[in-house]
């Protein structure tokens, strides 16, 4: 049977048996050569090629850049791959895999500042490396078909160290040689790759050393050119997307012709652009509802303040308020008719709309939901449209705090792109951490109203800030910092430093509101803090022109006029903007525009400092009021020009606001500039500088039509009681306890006494004409107050406005 069906031969042993693991007996039909199955034998290995287990090392050593072992892992796997080029006898592929890992990983090594710190002699020489790696590469990569795939990797590679080199038109050139040199047959992931990557270097300047003193500043923009390449890139790609049926890349070239808009300052297509990424990722606000009256077109309506709302510390109620227009007039209905010049207010929406979520749960849709939301968000208060951004905000919200994206999977940035039929790439976006900060940022700075208990601008600020110091004090600057294995100390200290902008940021924010609420004390506070934490991290010259700026307005506040004027042109000149009277009227931007228009009122309102109040003065003698000066009208009408160039809100009702002090003489324009101001400032949510309108608005009615002027001002006494009077009161038995959640805002219970008492004494004259002599007294006792509180700022009443 067995010559029929011989038996197989059993397995034999290829290790030598030792005396311990021979046995003794050993069984039937088994030889020397024959292998006993034990338990505890080893299965037998074959051994590695130096040159295979070379290759593998780097991705055994990999570590994040915020690993304490990152340099050493980069030194061991340059050293591994070195020694694998050393060997003999190299295949093509082994040859062209090797030159590429060294190009790649002493590039990262490049990027994290090691080559020029002089503490890693390992990376001196590392730039000549990585560029003869890269040449040797693709030499072996074309003469190879079958490399194709790495030769678009080390092109990607080259481009990327040039651009490192700050030798931009080689980068973008190797990038467009790249994309015209594509076959039907490569992959789309790889098309993908060199669009995107083209993208990131028209819109961006070339990463700064990380061992430079200076960091590069935020205003860094792109040129024209760059700019309508960077357009034409994202058209391209776009329209690749769409004939290869790949939705997901769409809506991210969608989102980005949003972002480039935007980091632009091409306002006037970033409309069109963010409705098509809305639609895209189904965000869908109804807008179209509000449109008509968030543009500045709402209907003459006067704002009706409940009696509660007016209930402020030393203020006169609504009641008070009509019962003493009633009596100046005939009568007056229970909806009466609107004045021409009323106090325009946007109506709440009639009913709650629904906050749209997004499409899908995937970290792609929802990274890029979260930025088209901040994006729309910042377009919406650029524009002053305040109705659009609660919208916007509210669905940011709703997005941050569900919690995955900020503590989901893509914790280190990186998102799939799904490629239907082609498998995926991953591409990283805005890292979560900055998304997260940022969200508390757009929602500051969104928040335009001081008036209230709690700002919700001062909250989302404090808040922020907390956040910002807790995530750096908490794991000793960087690490802890979620990041991509193949990531770069370079993009851990970009993360860190956006941080750190945005902490500065919140601190202007801070400083704002504190000076809007006449919390002076803590707006000095917030200056220094502000003015120690940009010269810590080395962002003062970023941060310049806005801090002299805070100061002259810190400065206007207080009274020190002089100082004012002057931080106000410190501020100008730092931003860019030319000198006053000369040839060419350009230069500077928002903060040059806000510094000229501050420095205009503050000299007009000197020069009326001696002067009766404009509703004293009859119409005979309004030609006898103190002209302005030549420099003061040219200082006036290079302001004007600024703010009516701009369209960002509030800067266009500064300017109707000086061509109406300009224009004075002529009454209709006057109201007529001041009705398109109130129409913007309230369209944008701006309650402190509505409140100024309206008191130049009421003085214009005093004699005119004192009914009128009565409900102006009422109004504009509750935005100044408001700005400041955030004292809680809680009853306990039949005893009341003030509570305030800072100190200086229980000093600070009137709020803009300056304004305050301005509109009490417009409140005495009115009161006095119509025989009110209980109202007289009250308002007397009244002004007493409000003039102790101004003498206690050291500063007249006419200097603030």
């Amino acid at each position: 049977m067995d010559d029929v069906c011989p038996r197989p031969h059993k397995r034999q042993r290829t290790d030598h048996l030792t005396d311990s693991t021979e046995p003794s007996d050993p069984p039937p039909h088994s030889s020397s050569l024959t292998s006993v199955p034990t338990e505890s034998s080893p299965p037998s290995l074959r051994p590695l090629p130096p040159q295979v287990l070379l290759l593998a090392l780097p991705a055994l050593l990999v570590h994040p850049p915020t690993h304490e072992n990152y340099p050493f892992s980069l030194f061991l796997s340059l050293k591994a791959l070195r020694i694998c080029l050393e060997l003999k006898a190299l295949t093509a592929d082994v040859e062209c895999r090797a030159w590429a890992g060294l190009a790649e990983i002493g590039l990262r090594a490049i990027e994290s500042g090691f080559s020029t710190s002089g503490e890693h002699e390992w990376a001196n020489g590392l730039e000549a490396e990585v560029e003869k790696a890269i040449g040797k590469g693709l030499l072996i990569a074309q003469k190879h078909p079958s490399l194709r795939p790495l030769r678009h990797h080390l092109s990607l590679l080259n481009s990327q160290f040039a651009f490192q080199s700050n030798n931009t038109k080689f980068a973008r050139a190797l990038l467009r040689r790249l994309i015209a040199s594509f076959m039907p047959s490569d992959p789309p992931s790889i098309v993908y790759m060199a669009h995107l990557a083209l993208i990131t270097q028209l819109t961006s300047t070339p990463p700064q050393p990380t061992t430079t003193t200076t960091s590069p500043t935020s205003g860094d923009k792109t040129s024209v050119l760059e700019l309508q390449a960077a357009l034409t890139a994202i058209t391209t790609l776009s329209t690749l997307a769409a004939q290869n049926m790949h939705p997901a890349i769409e809506d991210l070239a969608a989102v980005l012709r949003v972002r480039v808009l935007v980091s632009a300052g091409m306002w006037d297509l970033v409309g069109e652009a963010l409705e098509a990424a809305e639609k895209a990722l189904c965000l869908v606000f109804h807008d179209a509802e509000d449109e008509g009256p968030a543009k500045g077109q709402e209907s003459d309506k006067v704002k009706q303040e409940p009696p509660e709302a007016l209930m402020r510390s030393y203020s006169i109620t609504a009641q008070d308020v009509h019962d003493s227009a009633a009596s100046q007039s005939q009568s007056q209905s229970k909806a009466p008719v609107p004045h021409p010049d009323t106090v325009p207010e946007p109506s709440p929406p009639k009913a709650a709309p629904s906050i749209p979520g997004p499409k899908a749960t995937d970290s792609l849709t929802l990274s890029l939901t979260a930025h088209i939301l901040i994006l729309g968000t910042v377009y919406h208060t650029h524009a002053g449209r305040a109705r659009f951004v609660e919208l916007r905000l509210a669905a940011l919200h709703t997005l941050m705090d569900g919690g995955p994206l900020v503590g989901g999977a893509n914790l280190d940035g990186l998102v799939e792109v799904p490629l239907p039929g082609h498998g995926s790439i991953h591409v990283r976006t805005t890292h979560p951490r900055i998304l997260f900060l940022l969200t508390f940022l757009v929602s500051a700075i969104a928040k335009r109203d001081p008036v209230g208990r709690r700002p919700k601008k001062r909250v989302f600020a404090e808040y922020g800030i907390t956040q910002c110091r807790e995530g750096r004090e908490g794991n000793e600057g960087p690490v802890g910092i979620n990041v991509p294995l193949w990531a770069s100390q370079g993009d851990v200290d970009m993360i860190d430093d956006c941080a750190l902008r945005i902490e500065a940021d919140l601190l202007c924010e801070l400083v704002a509101v504190s000076i809007q609420r006449s919390e002076f004390d803590a707006a000095e506070n917030h200056l220094a803090t502000l003015i120690a934490h940009t010269r810590t991290h080395n962002i003062f010259d970023a941060y310049a022109a806005r801090i002299a700026l805070h100061h002259a307005h810190l400065a206007h506040a207080l009274g020190d006029t002089e100082r004012a004027g002057t931080c106000y042109r410190v501020a100008a000149d730092l931003d860019g903007a030319c000198p006053v009277g000369s040839s060419v009227m350009s230069g500077g931007g928002f903060i040059a525009a806000a510094a000229r228009a501050g420095e205009a009122l503050l000299r007009i309102g000197l020069t009326t400092l001696h002067s009766p109040p404009p509703s004293s003065i009859p119409l005979a003698d309004a030609q006898d009021v103190p002209r302005l000066d030549a420099d003061t009208v040219a200082l006036a009408k290079d302001a004007t020009s600024r703010c009516s160039a701009s369209s960002s809100a509030p800067l266009p009702a500064l300017g109707a606001l000086i061509s109406a002090a300009l224009s004075r003489s002529q009454i209709i324009r006057s109201k007529a500039l001041l009705k398109h101001a109130l129409s913007l400032l309230s369209a944008a949510g701006d309650n402190h500088l509505r409140a100024l309108v309206l008191a130049v608005v009421g003085a214009q009615y005093v004699y005119t039509a004192p009914a009128h002027a009565m409900e102006v001002l009422a109004v504009c006494e509750t935005l100044g009681a408001g700005m400041g009077a955030t004292a809680k009161r809680e009853k306990e038995g039949e005893s009341a306890v003030v509570r305030t959640s800072e100190d200086s805002e229980g000093k600070n219970a009137i709020g803009n006494a300056p304004l305050r008492l301005w509109v009490g004494e417009r409140f005495l004259e009115l009161f006095k004409r119509s025989g009110k002599d209980k109202r007289v007294r009250k308002q007397e006792a009244f002004n007493a107050v409000y003039q102790s509180a101004v003498d206690n700022l050291g500063t007249p009443r006419t200097r603030l406005w």
